[in-house]
C-alpha cells in the first residue's frame, strides 16, 4: 500500500521567494542592511565599523548582529575587545602590552647571550690563528 502525497505548488513560496523571481523579500533585505557571508568571518574593518556604530548609539547590539549576520554575543565580544584595546592605548607610559614587555625582555637576554658567544668565538679563532703549530700536532 503506497500513499501518494498531495503536493501544493512548488513549495518555493514557503521560503519567501517568488517562483518567477518576483520581489517577495523581507523588510531587512529591502533596506540592504544584511551582509551575508560565513558567520564569524568578518574582517577587522567590518568589526570596527560595527563597534563604532554600537558605541555611537546608532544601532543596538541586536540590530548590528542582524546586519552583519552574527550572533548578538559575538557583537558584545567585539565591543569588549575594542574597549580593552582602547583602555590599553590610553594608559600613560604603557605603550606595550605585558606580553610584548616579556618578549622584549627575553629578546634582550638572548641578544646578550649571543654577543657573549660571538666574543668567545672570536677569541678562540684568534688564539688558534696565533698558535705556533697547528692543533693536534706535536712540535718536536
Amino acid at each position: 500500500m503506497s500513499r501518494k502525497r498531495k503536493r501544493s505548488g512548488s513549495g518555493v513560496r514557503s521560503l519567501g521567494i517568488a517562483p518567477e523571481g518576483g520581489a517577495e523579500r523581507s523588510e531587512a533585505e529591502l533596506s540592504g542592511a544584511i551582509r551575508r557571508g560565513r558567520p564569524g568571518r568578518r574582517s577587522g574593518e567590518e568589526r570596527s565599523e560595527a563597534v563604532l556604530q554600537l558605541l555611537a548609539g546608532k544601532a543596538s547590539v541586536d540590530q548590528i548582529a542582524l546586519r552583519f549576520g552574527v550572533q548578538a554575543a559575538t557583537v558584545e565580544r567585539w565591543r569588549e575587545v575594542a574597549l580593552a584595546g582602547i583602555e590599553q592605548a590610553l594608559r600613560t607610559g604603557e605603550t606595550r602590552s605585558a606580553r610584548e614587555r616579556e618578549l622584549a625582555k627575553q629578546l634582550g637576554t638572548l641578544e646578550r647571550a649571543f654577543t657573549h658567544l660571538a666574543m668567545k668565538h672570536e677569541l678562540v679563532e684568534r688564539a688558534l690563528r696565533e698558535r705556533p703549530s697547528k692543533p693536534g700536532r706535536w712540535s718536536r
